[in-house]
């Protein structure tokens, strides 16, 4: 299900481009790639399109199943740029599939996130070094048995998620929140490139500093280079200092920031995105966009 005006710069049936345009980047701030959604039919267009409602928006679609008005159906969020693209599901879809999983492991890391917040926010405290930065984590989650189940539920689900992977993407979803304690909703992909780098994307927030952000890092031996890209990247110096350290302390080499720009308005699928196969890497408007 394509969604009508909901691409980039086009217009839908009804209203103006630039209320359209606001539309989309609303459905886009609050959902995610994988997210189900269930949406009710509610007429058809004289088009030929349907409205539809899902995720309190009216929608303009194609629908590919059968349906009448008045008819409530599962949708899976496919893609978000460069337009929202919906698949309606028909009869009970499984949790199991990939978009299920990468759903429940988003539900289970906020959980986590949430009932862990002192702890992150403690371990952010500790010098930008991997082993004191994971051993500290290890030690004070061992001493929260609240937040220690929500953690090793939001790793299981990853660990199905990468078995579902196809033997030959050479692609590994990875759930570091030791890593960067100040940056939240933390998804890393990583992955061994024929050119002999190895690259890790990493998506996440900061609220109250930069905002959303992406980062991507490619290393191989003896050299590695950064581009980052927030919402306010004026406001990254402290991360960038951060992310050197990290780069320095793991690999023994100096990072090179090749570009700190900023994150497109309508970001936010998440590099997990990326193993679903319906969202172009950067689509958010980094480098390699196809928006």
């Amino acid at each position: 299900m394509r969604i009508k005006g909901y691409g980039s710069g086009q217009m839908g049936g009804q209203g103006q481009p630039g209320q359209n345009r606001e539309r989309a980047d609303a459905f886009r701030s609050r959902h995610s790639i994988g997210e189900r959604l269930k949406g009710r039919v509610l007429r058809r267009d004289p088009s030929g399109l349907y409205w539809v409602q899902v995720g309190g928006e009216e929608l303009l679609a194609r629908l590919e199943v059968q349906t009448d008005p008045g008819d409530t159906l599962m949708f899976i969020v496919r893609a978000l740029v460069p337009e929202i693209r919906l698949q309606a599901l028909q009869g009970d879809a499984t949790q199991d599939d990939q978009p299920g999983l990468v759903q429940r492991f988003r539900a289970a890391r906020e959980a986590f996130e949430t009932q862990a917040a002192p702890l992150l926010d403690a371990l952010a405290k500790v010098p930008p070094s991997i082993a004191l930065r994971q051993d500290a984590f290890d030690v004070i989650l061992e001493r929260d048995p609240e937040a220690l189940p929500l953690h090793q539920t939001a790793q299981e689900l990853l660990a199905r998620i990468n078995e579902e992977q196809p033997p030959d993407s050479g692609a590994t979803a990875l759930y570091a929140p030791w890593l960067l304690p100040s940056v939240r909703r933390q998804e890393i992909v990583r992955k061994n490139t024929a050119s002999g780098f190895v690259e890790a994307s990493l998506s996440g927030c900061m609220p109250v500093v930069c905002g959303g952000l992406e980062l991507r890092l490619m290393s191989r031996t003896g050299e590695c280079s950064l581009r980052l890209m927030a919402e306010r990247p004026e406001c990254t110096g402290p991360l960038q200092v951060e992310l050197a350290a990290l780069v320095r302390d793991g690999l023994g080499v100096e990072a090179q920031f090749l570009a700190v720009t900023k994150l497109a308005a309508h970001a936010g699928a998440g590099v997990l995105a990326e193993l679903l196969g319906d969202t172009p890497r950067w689509a958010s408007g980094g480098l390699n966009t196809r928006v």
